[in-house]
């Protein structure tokens, strides 16, 4: 009897000792993201999936920032419950303004008095996609090649030379007249540009405060803010460059490299919200004002202003 007794209590002992370890296999804690390459500004989402033994006791991850990423949307958590125990999965969306191999940190999960923490994650952050596979080719020598159409120039020429003669002779019979332009097609030269940019930005600022969804408008004109100061300033051909040209001409302007990054995101975000139809939300839109204006401010104490 007393034998029994022991073989029963022992067995009970293991069974005991067996639960937490049946428990723990049934826990999962994985931290995923949906893209592993952005541009700069490009929103990603991280999410983390939990799956518990224990319905109550579980404490999810919770954040106001990580280094080098910002925050665009807070954690949305959905929760389902089952006779296996508690599933949770939460999402972040995510941007960063600084390029290179960023790390997103490993995140603690509280199940019970045990924590869990998921993997770190690697996003490359760039400026654009090169592809580095490619094999890079010499520039060749130019080839001439015979053009059967060359024996038409001399002809051509001389057609346009007497055509040209003969309006010559129209012209040079009238009597010249100086064109006087209106005063108000004048630029007025009193107020500098950095002056026109400041006062521009200010007037951008309260249209959007009125008007949110004059959102591709009030980007166009952030852009164009730029390119009107770098062409007054400097003397640049801006308007007809794209984004990126005119990134390029900037970066040749030696900006300290925090302050590049965060003007060519700006810019960037522009060419988001008209091509790829990004919505940016308010923190954002003053965000990108406010970096256009300090890069203006910069360029114009390092250019002589």
């Amino acid at each position: 009897m007393a034998k029994s007794f022991l073989h029963t209590f022992y067995m009970l002992m293991l069974l005991a000792g067996s639960i937490p370890v049946c428990a723990q296999e049934n826990i999962s804690v994985k931290a995923s993201v949906d893209k592993n390459q952005i541009l700069i500004g490009e929103p990603i989402r991280l999410s983390i999936d939990v799956k518990s033994p224990m319905v109550s006791g579980n404490q999810m991850p919770q954040f106001d920032s990580i280094p080098h990423f910002e925050l665009i949307e807070k954690a949305n958590r959905d929760s389902t419950i089952s006779a296996a125990g508690v599933s949770y999965h939460l999402e972040w969306k995510l941007t960063s303004f600084d390029s290179g191999t960023r790390m997103i940190p490993a995140l603690s999960v509280t199940i019970g008095k045990v924590v869990y923490k998921t993997d770190s994650l690697t996003v490359e952050v760039s400026y654009g996609k090169v592809d580095t596979t490619q094999d890079y080719h010499d520039i060749k020598g130019i080839i001439d090649l015979e053009n059967p159409d060359v024996k038409y120039i001399p002809w051509f020429v001389d057609s346009l030379t007497l055509v040209a003669l003969v309006l010559f002779i129209i012209f040079i019979r009238k009597p010249f007249t100086v064109i006087r332009y209106p005063s108000s097609v004048i630029h007025d030269s009193r107020i500098s540009p950095l002056e026109e940019a400041m006062t521009q930005l200010e007037t951008l600022k309260k249209m959007i405060q009125q008007d949110p969804s004059a959102v591709k408008k009030y980007y166009s004109a952030l852009n164009d803010t730029l390119r009107v100061f770098l062409n007054r300033h400097l003397g640049l051909v801006t308007m007809e460059k794209t984004s990126e040209e005119l990134i390029l001409v900037i970066s040749g302007m030696k900006m300290e490299r925090d302050a590049f990054s965060k003007l060519t995101a700006s810019l960037r975000m522009g060419d988001f919200v008209k091509f790829a139809k990004y919505v940016p939300g308010p923190y954002e839109i003053d965000s990108n004002l406010e970096e256009i204006r300090a890069g203006i401010v910069l360029l114009n104490e390092k250019e002589g202003g």
